[in-house]
């Protein structure tokens, strides 16, 4: 599958899982192409729900694609969406691991072209990978709660976007 001019693979492996592309989506900004999002998982998701809680393995891939993108700018904008998504005492409990994966985008120089799996395993843990490095991993309570926190983001009561929401659950 190709959005603009990126393309976005078919089937990706993490941990030993061979994910499928379950659906895809261009985040614009202010006129701005600025992400392709992705999500991909071991079987098919079609519901809010299971894209929030379940224990399917599953990843929301972002691939940064303006070159307006600085790794400061990358990591204020998870920053800010999960604080947004969250409610005040989770945003407290994950904000350490928050501040240390912000950290990491920032140490990594995430920018134009990186792409970023946000990666959510059977055994509770939360992976933040660039470009198929692992950088970073949350396991049990903290990375099922943070796992929840980012895929709320795009598939909550109240999602980044609608469309997007629309596309990642309908393929």
């Amino acid at each position: 599958m190709k959005i603009a001019n990126f393309e976005i693979p078919e089937e990706i492996v993490l941990n030993n899982k061979k994910l499928k592309l379950n659906g895809a989506a261009m985040r614009t900004k202010f006129f701005i192409n600025t992400y392709i999002i992705a999500l991909y998982s071991e079987k098919p998701i079609y519901n809010e729900e299971e894209a929030i809680y379940s224990s399917i393995p599953r990843c929301l891939r972002m691939l940064i694609t303006t070159p307006l993108a600085t790794p400061s700018a990358v990591s204020q904008n998870i920053g800010s969406g999960l604080k947004e998504g969250m409610n005040e005492k989770e945003y407290k409990k994950l904000q350490p691991t928050l501040e240390e994966i912000k950290s990491i985008i920032e140490k990594t120089n995430t920018g134009y072209k990186d792409y970023i799996d946000n990666f959510y395993d059977s055994d509770k843990s939360f992976s933040y990978l660039k470009n198929g490095t692992l950088l970073g991993k949350s396991e049990d309570t903290n990375g099922q709660i943070f796992a929840e926190a980012i895929f709320n983001l795009y598939f909550g009561k109240k999602p980044k976007d609608n469309k997007i929401k629309k596309a990642l659950l309908n393929g």
